[in-house]
């Protein structure tokens, strides 16, 4: 049996480390690409290029708002023109994974610095590319991770207090996803099985979301660091990455994808708000006891995470598009990763079940 567990070379998080970028990167060479977006440059680019003043050279570089290949290529061919050594991505999700295609295309370092908590994308191996209509293309994974992830919690503290819930809700999923596959030896995102390590991990992550979430939620509202703060950042950037790479995937993200096969209903939901949702059904659908139904729903509750099917914006549906969502998760490749064969009566009876127990819970009843 093969087992891998894959990391970013180097993770750093701590307030004001922005300005220490250059300590953290001069390794890498003395020719640095920052691409971000044109609002986070407006407001860090100073901070940057006093922390990057002992660079030989400094290009900086707007976003095209999308990962597509026509960004990746445009970015490649300025890139090269700069003789660069390293690219450094400052953003969210996207800007994450557009910079790690380009490091890999270029044969170059790739830095990543998270403005959001909303995802584990900048740890991982992979990018999403997505065509210029916002339908995803293709996903990439790559035989190297992120050579640095730089996280300024100052930068994260001022960012949206719902985003970094939402990366709760995507945390949410990395255990309870990764232990199906564990236990039930299905490879991970890396093409092996996965390490006690990696499920240590996953099960830290949600233990500290349980044990810190709510606080980290206050603080975040207050816009003030504490520790919990502080350990929620670290689990949905960090632990969350490690944890569904190394353990891989379930079916904790195919019902909220079945919800985006619906025609003429648009997405109102971040990713990981939906994720927590269909972590919820996932959970149904495998028999959850009632005791560890009832921590995920309040915990989902208590934090603002969707748990019915009209917090993602679906309400009057009607039984032609439950069909459309039941089938669209029958497609999902990794539904398949499952304790049992799945059939079109378990994922439509997750749905209802899941969003009349969240109904309950908002209502302020409970399973136990």
């Amino acid at each position: 049996m093969t087992q891998i567990f894959g990391s970013c070379n180097r993770y750093v998080q701590g307030y004001g480390e922005l300005e220490k970028m250059h300590q953290h990167v001069n390794w890498m060479g003395t020719r640095f690409f920052v691409v971000g977006s044109p609002r986070r440059l407006a407001s860090l680019k100073e901070i940057i290029q006093e922390a990057m003043m002992e660079a030989e050279d400094l290009v900086f570089e707007e976003f095209g708002g999308e990962c597509s290949w026509a960004e990746v290529d445009r970015l490649i061919q300025m890139v090269k023109d700069s003789g660069s050594q390293a690219i450094i991505g400052v953003g969210g999700g996207k800007v994450a994974d557009t910079v790690k295609v380009v490091a890999h295309q270029c044969g170059i370092r790739v830095v990543i610095v998270p403005t959001i908590a909303a995802s584990d994308a900048s740890t991982s191996a992979a990018s999403l590319l997505y065509r210029e209509d916002g339908t995803i293309e293709e996903v990439l994974n790559f035989p190297e991770s992120p050579d640095l992830v730089l996280v300024d919690t100052r930068v994260i503290l001022y960012s949206p207090v719902r985003l970094t819930v939402a990366g709760m809700g995507d945390a949410l999923s990395t255990y309870i996803g990764g232990k199906v596959c564990y236990d039930h030896y299905y490879d991970n995102h890396f093409g092996a099985k996965g390490t006690h390590t990696a499920l240590a991990i996953a099960k830290l992550s949600y233990d500290m979301l349980m044990q810190y979430g709510r606080q980290a939620k206050k603080a975040a509202e207050q816009q003030v660091i504490t520790h919990a703060f502080n350990a929620v950042i670290e689990v949905n950037i960090l632990m969350s990455g490690l944890g569904f790479e190394n353990n891989g995937s379930s079916i904790d993200h195919s019902f909220f994808f079945g919800t985006l096969a619906l025609p003429d209903r648009e997405e109102q939901v971040y990713h990981g708000e939906g994720v927590a949702f269909s972590t919820c059904c996932q959970m149904v659908m495998n028999g959850a006891s009632n005791e560890e139904l009832d921590e995920v729903f309040q915990f989902c509750v208590d934090v603002g995470l969707p748990v019915t099917l009209e917090d993602m914006g679906l309400t009057d549906l009607t039984e032609e598009e439950y069909n459309i969502m039941t089938e669209a998760v029958l497609q999902e490749v990794f539904t398949q990763n499952s304790p049992s064969d799945v059939t079109f009566e378990m994922v439509l009876g997750a749905y209802k079940t899941a969003d009349a127990i969240g109904k309950m819970y908002k209502a302020g009843g409970k399973l136990i």
